[in-house]
């Protein structure tokens, strides 16, 4: 049995007084971890190949943002000045560390209002604009370490294009769909090569609601519901920002049950993002062609993740799945 308390007190020296079990990351565990008058979170991550490299980008961009004032988790040094513990549980070994506790909710997908649209398009905004803005030595030693998306997405097509080929014949049967692939093909093709010709940056791509707290108190000046806390960097890496934007908004076109589609791209792009933002870009990139293939290949790469990761037979439980399905069904991608 992994014990916390004994944990905490012999590699950072801290008392702990109470710990809680916290919503995680994918496969990662967080544990909320009080010590005297003050909070951390324990975070045990999920055993794969290459995290420690994950990790290791997480706190530099991390580290990098908490120095330009954003809320971020950032790790304490342990006793001996290290990042993190590497340490056996149960006969597999994790790495583990120590973070700030942030404070803040994370909303329930059906309590989106515009004034949350429009405080994530202007915080991803201006995560943007500081890390253009950042110091070019920073920049640079990032950029050795910073995957490219270049890479992550061609590997993420093939992967798509063997797995929905495997398994088309069960798709038809269980699911009742078709795969239209000269729309999935269209798609696809110059992709990368098109979304490549727009300004490339540090990309955090994950900035959605699971990875967002938010303050209960209106920001009556800038309208808003301020973002109190920006979690999990496992995902950064160096690419388009235009696919970080069309990242985030794809998610939130499925996420946003009560909000239409007019709305949810208005208060996040235009409300948000440019007209709050410190990023300001041109809003005619976001009617581009390469846009639109954007937010089709972030739909389908979920599709597909919703079939890797679970029994055909209780997809049509997910609400999430069910949502997807129909906007892939709407842009002709799917069909019945």
């Amino acid at each position: 049995m992994f014990r916390i308390k004994e944990f905490v007190k012999k590699y950072y020296c801290l008392s702990v007084s109470r710990v809680r079990k916290l919503e995680g990351g994918f496969r990662n565990q967080c544990f909320k971890v009080d010590s005297d008058n003050k909070s951390y979170v324990l975070i045990i991550y999920k055993a794969e190949k290459g995290i420690r490299k994950l990790i290791d980008n997480a706190h530099s961009v991390a580290s990098l943002l908490h120095s330009k004032g954003f809320p971020v988790r950032t790790n304490l040094k342990t006793k001996n000045k290290k990042d993190y513990i590497y340490k056996k549980i149960l006969g597999i070994y994790h790495f583990i560390a120590l973070y700030n506790f942030l404070e803040g909710v994370t909303i329930p997908w059906e309590a989106y209002t515009r004034r949350h649209l429009k405080s994530i398009g202007k915080t991803l905004s201006d995560l943007h604009y500081t890390f253009k803005q950042s110091e070019v030595v920073k920049i640079k030693r990032l950029r050795i370490d910073l995957p490219e998306w270049d890479l992550i997405t061609s590997k993420e097509i093939s992967s798509m294009k063997k797995y929905f080929k495997k398994v088309e014949p069960w798709i038809i049967k269980k699911l009742k769909l078709k795969l239209n692939w000269l729309n999935i093909d269209k798609t696809f093709k110059n992709l990368i090569k098109d979304t490549n010709t727009y300004p490339r940056n540090i990309m955090h791509y994950d900035f959605v609601r699971g990875n967002i707290l938010f303050s209960n108190k209106l920001n009556k000046n800038l309208d808003i519901y301020p973002i109190t806390g920006i979690l999990d960097f496992e995902k950064v890496c160096i690419g388009p920002e235009i696919a970080d934007i069309a990242r985030t908004l794809a998610f939130l076109l499925v996420d946003c049950k009560f909000k239409d589609v007019t709305t949810v791209r208005k208060r996040f792009l235009i409300s948000g993002y440019i007209k709050r933002g410190k990023n300001k870009l041109n809003h005619y990139i976001f009617k581009t062609k390469e846009f639109n293939n954007l937010l089709i290949f972030f739909w389908l790469r979920d599709f597909w993740k919703f079939l890797v990761y679970n029994p055909y037979e209780y997809l049509y439980m997910n609400e999430h799945y069910k949502r997807t399905r129909q906007v892939l069904l709407d842009s002709k991608i799917l069909l019945t």
